[in-house]
């Protein structure tokens, strides 16, 4: 087995509606083991809120689908 990276959690930051920077935090499985969780600076990434706006609807939709929910939220 080779090594996977495990992606944990995604911190973003956006002045004016457009991305500045971020951090990744994950996890490195290798043969079977996982490491302990390191973390991994974001620059340049070339997205804008309302397009994270979106992919969090489609999100939120998906959890509503599965718990009955028809009236969603919608974000800013």
């Amino acid at each position: 087995m080779a090594k996977e990276l495990v992606p944990k959690k995604l911190v973003i930051e956006f002045i004016e509606g457009n991305f500045y920077d971020g951090v990744l935090i994950y996890k490195v499985n290798e043969n079977g083991v996982v490491g302990r969780f390191k973390s991994i600076g974001i620059k340049g990434a070339n997205f804008s809120k309302p397009t994270l706006n979106g992919i969090l609807q489609n999100f939120i939709r998906h959890a509503g689908k599965s718990e009955g929910i028809d009236e969603q939220i919608d974000l800013p």
